[in-house]
């Protein structure tokens, strides 16, 4: 193998979720490229993003309601005043950034991504202008580009840049690097591939291909064998796309997809090679290890994720002591000891055994992953995965409906998910739940009958998150969207999470009309934010904690170095950004804090003097619950 990179794999912007942590896909075909010979190097662009976005530009136009979206009272806007005063507070006493969402700001940076995420739509696929690109939201990429140096990012020895697209709002951005690396090495193949691509139709393909010339090829379905022949030619000074399994390129100007052939054999994958300069830029870093492609289940109507590895098994698990024996090896390697296994589920009977093997070996680590209600998780097995580092399991428990949960053949009913609930905070094990409250033919009684259901449940929950429906065109409901009571429109507004509009179905579902809907939505979201809120207060630092009851101190002050406070002129718009709780000050009670928004020091009586005991008791417990109020 020679020693200069011949391949760059760039993970580009923008997935807000994976700051913190690393998304497997260029670590292993780097490794993958190795076994067979071929040197790569890796750019994490992702994780740059985030650094970008803590810039002093960025921060202020965040900050000042210069970006389209974010007027100056917006949650955003408040994190980028508050990470701009507080930016030491977003890294460790060695510099390297807390991001990810199990540190207490992490979401913060988080927050400041949202404005410049894309959705693909089908202009996506049209080609880039100089108009376009000076637009919101690519104007922000173009300029990213520029200050990640990205013109003079791939080495002279590089002939060939693979750019990995597995989510839905990195298409855009990754079709812009090519452009600019294209546009910098004309002489270097540029390559995409990624879930995105997988899941798109050929037409839809074509026309990519057509619109965007810097890309010479897309990898659809499992990269290593595509990515592997594509590097070999370029070796060999040669370029024929149209001879390599799962490949789509330009040939002679007509489109041409090349059926793939089957992946590798999961077991035979070498451990992930990740980048340790980009680990070394974090304080708690987190490696993924592939556990599975597919879902074991496999039957969940509304997924397609089942629909990624076309060639392949359906699904292809991993031995557990592969599993475990990447763990140690990367251990080895960067001293890394938090891992979240990369599945869609991870199955009960890989579960023990790795627990096990975790135990038996004396391993220290914490790790997590998806997993889905199944009777085999049981108490027991639960209690066992927790003692071998489990943090928590990722839930996509969806609803509590029997009869909407048969329909769209989840593996567990109601039944089958409270047994589940209660016998994982009996095990000790942490949940963090996802929920779909309008499942098709989802009735608005019965939404709000599943929501009680969770709410009885409430203390077996540490996270919560809350997802509009959104069928897909690749999945069996997008399909045959009449088994399921959907009706196909040609478009309507969404209330999107996915993001993937590209992939996105347009239909009415009868079963609730749009006032009840967003009263489900609300409530749900409602709830969510309870449980998300509480659980984070009990997991704050000890020594500052995020609830205090302060009535009756004898001197208390505003948490200042914990908010963002903005004066709109009359009422006061104050954000605990540690807690994520808000609230408006009307005019009359902003005038009696006015003088303290500094941090100064008061009294009960201070306020009771300026308003009387009544408004002072409630302007505080106002206070008090949103945890503004520290005493001295």
């Amino acid at each position: 193998m020679t020693h200069e990179p011949e391949v760059l794999l760039v993970f580009p912007p923008l997935v807000e979720s994976s700051f913190g942590s690393f998304y497997p896909s260029t670590a292993v075909l780097a490794a993958w490229l190795k076994k067979h010979g071929i040197s790569a190097v890796q750019r994490d662009l992702n994780t740059e993003f985030a650094e970008y976005l803590l810039t002093d530009d960025c921060l202020s136009r965040l900050a000042t309601g210069q970006v389209p979206g974010v007027p100056v009272e917006s949650l955003v806007a408040g994190c980028a005043r508050w990470a701009h005063r507080e930016r030491d507070r977003l890294t460790d006493a060695h510099g390297a950034y807390l991001f990810g969402r199990e540190t207490q700001v992490g979401y913060v940076v988080e927050e400041l991504a949202h404005p410049f995420l894309i959705d693909p739509d089908a202009d996506a696929l049209a080609g880039f202008t100089a108009r376009r690109r000076a637009v919101h939201p690519l104007d922000a990429h173009a300029a990213f580009i520029q200050w990640a140096d990205c013109e003079n990012a791939v080495p002279d020895s590089v002939k060939l840049v693979g750019i990995s697209v597995p989510m839905g709002p990195q298409l855009v951005p990754a079709l812009l690097l090519a452009q600019t690396f294209k546009t910098a090495r004309p002489d270097a193949r540029i390559v995409l591939g990624g879930p995105a691509f997988s899941l798109m139709d050929p037409p839809e393909l074509d026309e990519l291909l057509r619109n965007h010339r810097a890309v010479d090829a897309v990898v659809r379905f499992d990269g290593e064998f595509p990515l592997l022949g594509l590097a070999r030619q370029v070796r060999a000074d040669e370029w024929d796309p149209g001879r390599v399994p799962g490949v789509s390129a330009l040939v002679d100007g007509v489109t041409r997809h090349v059926p793939p052939t089957a992946g590798p054999a999961l077991n035979s994958l070498p451990t992930p090679d990740y980048p340790s300069g980009d680990i070394a830029k974090l304080a708690t870093p987190k490696l993924s290890v592939t556990q599975a492609r597919g879902c074991y289940w496999g039957k969940c109507d509304y997924c397609d994720f089942v629909e990624l590895y076309d060639g392949s098994p359906p699904y292809r698990g991993r031995r557990p002591e592969a599993v475990v024996a990447d763990i140690e090896e990367l251990m080895s390697r960067y001293g890394n000891r938090q891992f979240t296994f990369i599945t869609e589920s991870i199955p009960p009977a890989f579960a023990r055994r790795v627990s096990q093997l975790i135990i038996d070996r004396g391993i220290d680590i914490t790790w997590d992953s998806f997993a889905m209600v199944d009777r085999r998780f049981d108490r027991e097995l639960l209690e066992l995965m927790v003692r071998a580092g489990c943090r928590y399991l990722v839930i996509g428990m969806e609803a509590m409906t029997t009869r909407v949960l048969n329909l769209v053949h989840k593996s567990a009913d109601r039944e089958e998910n409270q047994r589940f609930l209660r016998e994982a905070r009996e095990a000790g094990m942490k949940l963090s739940v996802n929920l779909i409250p309008d499942l098709p033919s989802t009735t608005y009684q019965e939404a709000l009958d599943s929501l009680a259901d969770v709410e009885a449940l409430a203390d077996t929950l540490d996270f919560v998150a809350v997802f509009p429906f959104e069928p897909t065109r690749s999945s069996n409901i997008g399909r045959t969207p009449g088994r399921f009571g959907l009706i196909p429109v040609a478009d309507v507004p969404a209330d999107s999470q996915a993001q993937y509009s590209l992939n996105h179905m347009s239909s009415i579902d009868p079963a609730m009309t749009t006032q009840e809907r967003a009263d489900v939505y609300a409530r749900f979201r409602a709830f969510a934010r309870r449980i998300n809120v509480a659980s984070q207060a009990g997991e704050g630092d000890a020594d500052a904690p995020l609830a205090v009851d302060v009535r009756g101190a004898a001197f208390m002050r505003l948490a200042v170095e914990d908010l963002d406070v903005i004066d709109m002129g009359g009422e006061i718009v104050c954000t605990h950004i540690i807690a994520k709780e808000r609230i408006v000050v009307p005019e009359a009670a902003a005038l009696v804090l006015r003088p303290y928004l500094g941090g100064e020091s008061f009294s009960e009586a201070d306020l009771a003097t300026r308003i009387g005991p009544t408004a002072a008791q409630a302007l505080l417990t106002n206070l008090l619950e949103a945890r503004m109020v520290k005493t001295l």
